[in-house]
């Protein structure tokens, strides 16, 4: 009884216990607990009955009578309310038990129980099922449960971390909500440097500064920048009302290359030289800022690009693969390597003074992007399927274990610094129906170009 009570004293404060075969777990016991309710009530019933004979008030009498029968007839509720909340509460260690014997995770020598151990934790979206290593034979065996846990929840898997004392799996049990974008033909400014990029992920690139998006054609990644662009517009400054700025450098002058018609030449680049002399702009820029905070009149200790009131600058480089694939005598060498610095100066050091770098590419490899570089970009998407090469030089040692299906048009894997994930999870990128988003109408009206179109096709 103690036992049991102990058990129901850890549920109702949120303490996790261990499901294991060796003490079977107290609260398996509650049918016993639940008869032993009964009893309590009936002799609680005859012991009212037993001292209304007591008295000598034939009202106090009736009144005992009556509540005597209302517990007898009660009690069947009572009990019934009693054994689901058990069922409920319990459903899970019930489940892992069940488990441990349909897996085998114990042996029975001499009289003596041996099993392996869960424990579990139930989060808003998610349940993390604990597998407890205690250094014998089963623990080995708790490591590679990924298939089997997932079909006992029913769930899929969305992590797994494997610990020197514990395995943590994680399962998804509500599917976060996928952003659907829908044009309004207003403006909807804010000063917010976070943007929510649907599906459960807020990106903030002052935490996590840059961003790398690989997929190939078909994926859903010019899609995905295609609405990075036109967040970054929608931020300002909070004081002077500053709107964003963003450079866009297109190799292959493709789609993103043709917005030059939109955002001018000045910002949008597809030759080399003109790559060049963007990625210089920037790099000048961010050097600027590092000494308007660095002079004495001005700085601030710990302070950054908001704390002075700057608006954000985003370069968007799209094929950075093709970009060095035109490296082909002495003078392109040099370009390329010009733009390579610059590009690791704004990885570097661009988070304080509000510099960031957006890098896309259809394959990320190490003769176009650094292991170094790309590891300091704090958010990293693939989008699409790909090989299992290709995840690993996108995402590294955050490289999931298990890839899950990659199925729905604009879906794919996403890892975000300092989220609380150790390795890259399913996303499903905003959903931009032709029918239902312009996406050049919708830009038009954060830049202001309906004038400068027009003028330029005179």
């Amino acid at each position: 009884m103690l036992n049991i009570t102990i058990e129901i004293f850890r549920k109702i404060k949120g303490f996790r216990s261990v499901v294991s075969l060796e003490n079977k777990n107290a609260f398996l016991n509650y049918p016993e607990l639940l008869k032993k309710v009964r009893i309590a009530i009936f002799f609680l019933i005859v012991i009212t009955l037993f001292f209304s004979l007591t008295l000598s008030n034939s009202i106090a009498i009736l009144i005992l009578w009556v509540l005597s029968f209302a517990m007898a007839i009660k009690q069947h509720g009572w009990i019934k309310k009693m054994r689901h909340w058990f069922q409920r509460t319990f459903d899970y260690d019930l489940m892992l038990l069940d488990f441990l014997l349909s897996n085998n995770l114990y042996s029975e020598k001499g009289g003596t129980m041996e099993s392996a151990g869960f424990s579990y934790e139930e989060k808003e979206n998610e349940i993390i099922i604990y597998g407890i290593k205690n250094g014998d034979r089963f623990s080995s065996k708790l490591e590679t449960l990924d298939t089997e846990l997932s079909a006992l929840l029913n769930l899929p898997i969305t992590e797994k971390i494997i610990r020197s004392g514990i395995v943590e799996y994680h399962f998804q049990t509500v599917k976060p909500t996928r952003l659907h974008l829908i044009s309004t033909g207003e403006t909807t400014y804010n000063d917010s440097h976070k943007i929510d990029l649907g599906y459960g992920v807020v990106y903030d690139p002052i935490k996590t500064p840059h961003i790398l998006v690989a997929g190939g054609t078909g994926s859903g990644k010019s899609v995905f920048i295609s609405f990075l662009i036109l967040e970054i517009f929608r931020k300002r400054s909070k004081k002077s009302r500053k709107n964003s700025e963003v450079f866009i450098c297109d190799p292959k002058n493709s789609d993103l290359g043709s917005l030059s018609v939109y955002l001018g030449t000045e910002k949008v680049a597809t030759t080399p030289n003109n790559i060049a002399r963007v990625i210089r702009s920037a790099v000048e820029e961010m050097q600027k800022r590092y000494e308007y905070m660095n002079d004495p009149a001005n700085f601030k200790y710990g302070s950054n690009f908001i704390d002075h009131d700057m608006k954000q600058i985003w370069v968007i480089f799209d094929e950075m693969g093709a970009f060095v694939a035109t490296a082909t005598d002495k003078r392109s060498k040099e370009v390329v390597n010009e733009v390579m610095d610059g590009i690791k100066q704004l990885i570097l050091l661009g988070r304080q003074a509000g510099t960031f770098v957006l890098i896309a590419g259809q394959q990320i490899n190490a003769s176009n992007l650094s292991t170094e570089l790309r590891d300091n970009l704090g958010l990293r998407i693939a989008l699409g399927a790909n090989s299992h090469e290709g995840y690993r030089m996108v995402f590294g040692s955050a490289m999931p274990e298990t890839i899950p299906p990659i199925d729905v048009k604009g879906s794919g894997l996403l890892y975000m610094q300092g989220s609380g994930k150790e390795s890259a999870q399913y996303y499903e990128a905003p959903y931009m129906s032709p029918d239902e988003f312009d996406f050049i109408e919708e830009l038009k009206l954060y830049i202001g170009s309906d004038e400068k179109y027009s003028s330029s096709q005179a």
